[in-house]
C-alpha cells in the first residue's frame, strides 16, 4: 500500500483566522512605519509614581516595531504548529479518508489559529497604545490595554474548551505493547495518524513515531522560551 503526504483540509474558520492574522500584522507594520518619523528621538519607557517619565530609550526601528516582532513570532510558531497538526501521511486506501484523527487534527489546528488571532490582534492594539504613550509622554498603555488583555485570556480559555469538546471521543484501539513507550507514549512509525487515542482510549495523544510530533513539541518550546528571550533582547538593545 502506497504512502503519500497530504494536508488535512483546514476548516473555514481556520482559513478566515489565517487571513485576518496576515491582515492585522501588515496593518500594524504599516501603522508603526507611518508613525515612526513623528515619534520623539527619546522614547519614554519608565515613569514615576506621579506619571512623569524618568527613563528613556533611543528611538530605533527595532524598539518601535517590537509589537510586530511579537506578532510575527506568534504567527510563525503557532502557525507552524497548526500546519504541522494538519500534515498527515496517508495511504491510498479509501477507509483512511474518514479516519477519526483527521477531524481531531482539523479541530486542533482551528483552535491554535484562533488563539493566534486573539493575541496577534492584542499586539495590534499594543502597537497603537505604545505610540500614544511615546507621543504624549503619559504613563501607561491605558486601561483598555489591561481590559483587553484580560478579555484575551478569557477568550483563549473558551477557545481551548471549544476545541477540546470538538475533538470528540476517540475510537479505542486494541492495545499493542510494542507501540507504547514507558507505558504512556505511543510510538508507531507505520501509523499515519498524528493524533491517536491514549492507552485507556479516553483522550487523544500524539504519535511520537511521527517526526511531526517532535516538531510540534519543539515549536512549543521555541514559543515558550526562545521567542520571549529574543524579543526581550530587542527591547533592551
Amino acid at each position: 500500500m502506497v504512502k503519500r503526504s497530504a494536508i488535512v483540509p483546514p476548516t473555514r474558520v481556520t482559513a478566515v483566522a489565517a487571513t485576518m492574522i496576515v491582515v492585522i500584522v501588515l496593518t500594524s507594520t504599516a501603522y508603526l512605519i507611518e508613525r515612526y518619523d513623528s515619534l520623539p528621538d527619546l522614547l519614554p519607557v519608565h515613569f514615576r509614581s506621579d506619571g512623569e517619565p524618568d527613563g528613556w530609550q533611543y528611538k530605533t526601528a527595532a524598539r518601535v516595531l517590537v509589537p510586530v516582532f511579537v506578532q510575527i513570532a506568534l504567527t510563525l510558531t503557532l502557525g507552524a504548529i497548526g500546519l504541522l497538526l494538519l500534515f498527515r501521511q496517508r495511504r491510498s486506501s479509501p477507509d483512511i479518508v474518514h479516519a477519526p484523527d483527521i477531524r481531531a487534527a482539523a479541530v486542533a489546528a482551528e483552535g491554535v489559529l484562533l488563539i493566534t488571532l486573539i493575541w496577534v490582534a492584542f499586539q495590534g492594539y499594543a502597537a497603537w497604545a505604545l505610540v500614544q504613550m511615546w507621543t504624549t509622554g503619559q504613563a501607561g498603555l491605558g486601561s483598555w490595554y489591561y481590559y483587553l488583555e484580560l478579555a484575551g485570556g478569557m477568550i483563549t480559555v473558551l477557545v481551548a474548551v471549544r476545541a477540546h469538546r470538538g475533538l470528540g471521543e476517540p475510537v479505542p484501539r486494541p492495545f499493542v505493547a510494542a507501540h507504547w513507550r514507558f507505558g504512556q507514549l505511543y510510538n508507531n512509525p507505520s501509523d499515519p495518524a498524528l493524533f491517536v487515542p491514549t492507552r485507556d482510549g479516553r483522550r487523544w495523544t500524539l504519535n511520537f513515531g511521527r517526526p511531526m510530533a517532535a516538531a510540534v513539541l519543539g515549536l512549543i518550546i521555541v514559543l515558550g522560551i526562545v521567542g520571549p528571550t529574543i524579543i526581550l533582547g530587542l527591547v533592551l538593545r
